[in-house]
């Protein structure tokens, strides 16, 4: 007599490779879509657009933009933050000092134009380094 395989163990393995799959978890793409649903849960498709917003945002700030419209647009937002700066130091320069709270919040401004410029640099040296 031979033995029978038990049927209730390989589903058992089944459903543990399917949990350990990446779209078995809430909010990574493919969750929303999984078998038996049709994919309008709105939970679930806050939680997806959560999770890829949350990685764009990764990439920005470790350097790993690729997408080149993002880059573009990286690099504009960098230069509109930083031209306030620009100009209040030509204003000091042409004897037209600001007050001193103006000049807190451009000083502000400037710096984190000038952080979002040195990663636009930083992301466009990963594009042509690559």
């Amino acid at each position: 007599m031979s033995k029978k395989s038990n049927a209730s163990k390989s589903t058992k393995k089944l459903k543990d490779e399917k949990q350990h799959s990446s779209s078995a978890l809430p909010g990574w793409p493919g969750y929303r879509t999984r078998a038996g649903r049709s994919g309008y849960d709105p939970i679930d498709t806050r939680a997806e657009a959560g999770h890829m917003a949350g990685t764009m945002l990764q990439t920005l700030f470790v350097g790993q933009i690729r997408n080149r419209v993002h880059l573009f647009l990286l690099g504009v937002l960098g230069l509109i933050l930083i031209t306030p700066l620009v100009l209040a130091i030509s204003e000091t320069l042409n004897t037209n000092p600001l007050p001193w709270n103006a000049w807190l919040f451009v000083l502000v401004v400037g710096i984190v134009g000038l952080a979002i410029l040195i990663n636009f640099i930083k992301n466009l040296l990963g594009i042509f380094l690559r």
